[in-house]
């Protein structure tokens, strides 16, 4: 596949240096130390890629341009961006997309593109088995989903959130950058360049939530939610829980609460859709 990407960028662009992330943490370090040399690092993978190479490109003074082919299983934040899902149409954008500066999202000394989430989010990702992820691709995310949704587990948390104290309990909490999570266009208008994250309370499961996928279109038109929930538009946040809970950035968890969370202003340039 790789040699097929190389072919299509080279029809596109002119000199490209070729670098390989073979383990964990690897894409990070690499555009740490390395992308400043550069006017646009192309990120071929899926979410959790993204993840790393931004976390490393987010920490330089000199930030290239940066642009996604879509190479994974959900490919949220290229989708939020505007990317086509296929590979010569996402090629095609390096000429005929636009320049954006984008937020992102903050987690303590991390940066997220697309969301952080704790609760029923973290269980659907740790859920998912491989084999089937392999085989299934998309499909493996949505009967996680589902079955969470099923059985979901509640906690106690505590927000407090530009001058507001939020608590209670809820079965998922997420901060929205971008509108996209398992590939679902999600029921909200986060938006990663009006500085600014969706920080949505999940307080029901079952059938409601299930309800507020499917009617995504409506509920963006009305404003008028099918699940219980409580959604706040914040700049930053802190967030407690009643034991140790992992966050899920991004599809990859390797973190746990408690955090202090926000938003980095137009932080990062990338090569979206007109």
């Amino acid at each position: 596949m790789i040699e097929q990407v190389i072919s299509v960028l080279h029809e596109t662009v002119g000199r490209i240096d070729q670098k390989i992330i073979n383990e964990p943490g690897a894409g990070e370090r690499m555009c740490y130390m390395n992308a400043a040399d550069y006017d646009l690092v192309i990120i071929y993978g899926g979410d959790g890629t993204v993840h790393e190479c931004i976390n490393g490109i987010s920490l330089l003074d000199k930030r290239p341009i940066v642009a996604v082919l879509p190479g994974g299983t959900c490919n949220d934040f290229s989708r939020a961006i505007g990317v086509p899902e296929d590979l010569e149409g996402a090629c095609r954008l390096l000429k005929t997309g636009v320049v954006r500066t984008i937020d992102l999202g903050t987690m303590n000394d991390r940066f997220f593109t697309n969301f952080l989430g704790i609760g029923m989010i973290t269980d659907t990702s740790q859920n998912i088995d491989p084999a089937k992820k392999t085989m299934l691709g998309k499909m493996s995310y949505y009967l996680s989903a589902l079955e969470m949704v099923r059985h979901p587990s509640f906690f106690y948390y505590m927000i407090e959130a530009d001058g507001m104290k939020l608590e209670g309990e809820a079965a998922m909490i997420v901060a929205l950058n971008g509108n996209y999570i398992g590939a679902f266009d999600l029921p909200f208008k986060a938006d990663n360049e009006d500085g600014y994250l969706e920080l949505i309370i999940v307080k029901d499961s079952g059938f409601p939530l299930v309800k507020e996928v499917l009617q995504t279109r409506k509920i963006k038109e009305t404003g008028e939610h099918a699940a219980n929930l409580e959604h706040h538009q914040v700049q930053s946040f802190t967030i407690q829980t009643n034991h140790p809970m992992q966050i899920d950035m991004d599809g990859e968890v390797y973190a746990v609460t408690p955090a202090v969370c926000g938003i980095k202003k137009r932080h990062i340039q990338v090569i979206g859709s007109p």
